[in-house]
């Protein structure tokens, strides 16, 4: 009686199958030549591995030998179990294929750097998260993370070719090239009076696929920053769309001055739950940043003097109106004084720390 997990065997006899209906199963003593599934070991017993037995690899050494060639078996397995909804990774260098059910939340990152655990032999090690299966090794961390970002999108283009018609597949390459890195994506529609809709958050295949539709339609692209843009379908105004970024400015404006009473501003109203403004990736080289998410700005009482006491609080955007009045709660039921503001900015107040 078999020891296997219950999610083994299963996995191995739907793979099994599948695999039988294209390739020649191989079995022991009875055929010279076919797949077979089998457990990688004790330590990840859910994953398989699938070999091709028998068969004459091919040497590149030998340019002129005619031998079939276990690498084409194995890019054929891969590509049955991809396109068939399998987490399948092939290993560079080994001829099995890893092979898993791809998971039920697909929505975070498929590969991912991590540290080695013989770092004298390889310091940073690229995985495929569904398969648990190290793919690349890296010296820094940096290369690794490049390394696993370069293998997002090479899964995610061909996660869309499965989803989509073939009349796609060649403009999805070139919106992946427009888009670049980035694994969340943000969309909002621009009227062409200069007015913003909401933002919408999505995934990269999303984003990738309505790009590669714009391209095939024809559409005149614009690219500033990480952000690309094209005409609205059949409509007026754009559609743009920007990289989530990794590192946001929240509550203050990038490159602005950010003084220490800024500081002890926004670390009081985070800590109280206020919404503070978000900015990311640059759209430019006109000073412009994604505005990710609508809140509070907190800026500097006098741009030109550090040392001045007291910050500035205005609201950015409409999605949370009243939040300036709990805004200025928050910071009076600290001790800092709030006042109207001597500006004439919509929803603006001042605020000053308590004195030390």
């Amino acid at each position: 009686m078999s020891t296997a997990p219950l999610h083994s065997v299963d996995l191995a006899a739907r793979v099994t199958t599948l695999l039988a209906n294209t390739f020649p199963e191989y079995v022991p003593g009875v055929t010279e030549e076919g797949f077979r599934v089998e457990s990688l070991d004790t330590v990840e017993p859910r994953r398989m591995l699938v070999r091709w037995h028998g068969g004459t690899p091919t040497r590149p050494q030998w340019p002129n030998f005619q031998g079939l060639g276990r690498e084409k078996y194995k890019a054929q397995i891969l590509e049955v179990l991809t396109r068939n909804g399998y987490a399948v990774t092939s290993v560079p260098g080994r001829m099995e294929v890893v092979v898993d059910d791809k998971p039920h939340d697909t929505s975070g990152p498929r590969f991912a750097p991590v540290p080695s655990d013989i770092p004298v032999v390889a310091p940073w090690l690229v995985v495929d998260l569904w398969t648990r299966a190290h793919i690349a090794t890296a010296r820094t961390e940096e290369d690794a993370a490049a390394e696993a970002m370069e293998r997002e999108r090479r899964h995610t283009v061909t996660e869309a070719r499965i989803v989509t018609h073939q009349k796609l597949w060649d403009f999805l390459e070139g919106a992946d090239e427009l888009l670049g890195d980035g694994l969340t994506w943000l969309r909002r529609d621009v009227d062409d009076d200069g007015r913003y809709g909401p933002v919408v958050r999505c995934e990269r295949i999303d984003a990738l696929v309505q790009v590669a539709n714009a391209l095939r339609r024809g559409d005149e692209m614009t690219r500033r920053g990480r952000l690309v843009a094209y005409p609205q379908p059949g409509g007026r105004g754009r559609v743009e769309w920007v990289a989530k970024s990794a590192e946001p400015s929240i509550g203050v404006f990038p490159g602005w001055l950010r003084t220490e009473q800024m500081v002890k501003a926004i670390k009081l109203l985070t800590s109280e739950g206020v919404h503070l403004v978000r900015y990311g990736e640059a759209t430019g080289d006109d000073g412009r940043f994604m505005c990710e998410a609508d809140g509070l700005l907190v800026s500097a009482m006098d741009p030109d003097d550090p040392g001045a006491p007291g910050v500035h609080l205005s609201e950015m955007g409409a999605s949370y109106p009243g939040e300036g009045e709990r805004a200025a709660e928050v910071l009076r039921a600290a001790g800092w004084r709030v006042e109207s503001d001597v500006y004439s900015w919509s929803g603006m107040f001042s605020a000053f720390p308590p004195e030390e």
